[in-house]
């Protein structure tokens, strides 16, 4: 089996749709997300249709609770509040009552999925550091634990008796004596410097891990979000991926 893994899609329909037919074009019949459908981008309802159709074993993000006022919006920024006050009169009722009833935490196959951290999934922290990312292995159940949250991909591995590690290979497989936490990065607004949308394959059959970066059409999302009045800072950072 082949596993499409997404994560903070951010309404942006264009990315989330180049995304999924670079996967499936690879052979993913299966797919899940880390968190994050909505907030910040112009095709809020579309996007959590398209993760709705596919079946996404799917967990919740902060701006999906933000969204739907199960998270405050006094925690977010002011861009983050503003998009989230924008989207909510706009979300069908399927969608809200989809988003609403998310759980913080979800298992398929070996890997966990959570938007944030396995140890306070609720507390929406970030994992930045491998030294963070050692510490919720301590607290994690399972050996191999995929996030989002952050926009930052990458993964750590730790060996039997050994310290966790930066994995560099690309692809990476998932060796059976380690464990590994893993960001997947984010479909719909990178922040590592390259604008192109990240996503994961991982391959069940030889426990293979794969990133993929797929261009889309960013100018079009760019003008979606200054046309809705959005803040121009949603639209300009899509060009630069920071």
């Amino acid at each position: 089996m082949k596993l499409g893994i997404v994560s903070d899609i951010h309404a942006n329909l264009e990315a989330l749709e180049a995304v999924i037919d670079a996967l499936q074009d690879k052979g993913a019949t299966r797919f899940v997300c880390c968190g994050d459908i909505v907030g910040y981008g112009p095709d809020p309802n579309r996007c959590v249709e398209i993760v709705r159709e596919l079946g996404c074993v799917s967990v919740a993000g902060n701006h999906d609770y933000g969204v739907v006022g199960q998270v405050p919006l006094a925690s977010f920024n002011a861009a983050a509040s503003q998009a989230a006050l924008w989207t909510r009169p706009l979300l069908t009722e399927p969608n809200r009552l989809f988003l609403a009833n998310l759980p913080l935490t979800a298992v398929e196959g070996p890997l966990l999925i959570v938007h944030s951290t396995p140890l306070a999934p609720e507390t929406w922290e970030y994992v930045l550091t491998v030294r963070e990312a050692a510490h919720e292995m301590n607290h994690c159940e399972a050996d191999v634990c995929v996030v989002g949250h952050s926009h930052q991909p990458f993964a750590v591995e730790r060996l039997p008796g050994g310290q966790a590690r930066l994995v560099r290979q690309r692809p990476f497989t998932l060796r059976p004596d380690a464990r590994y936490f893993i960001n997947a990065g984010s479909v719909g607004q990178s922040r590592d410097g390259d604008p192109r949308a990240c996503c994961m394959l991982y391959d069940d059959d030889v426990r293979a891990m794969a990133y993929l970066r797929i261009p889309y059409d960013v100018a079009a999302v760019q003008a979606k979000i200054r046309a809705a009045g959005l803040p121009e800072r949603l639209a300009a950072r899509l060009a630069t991926g920071r």
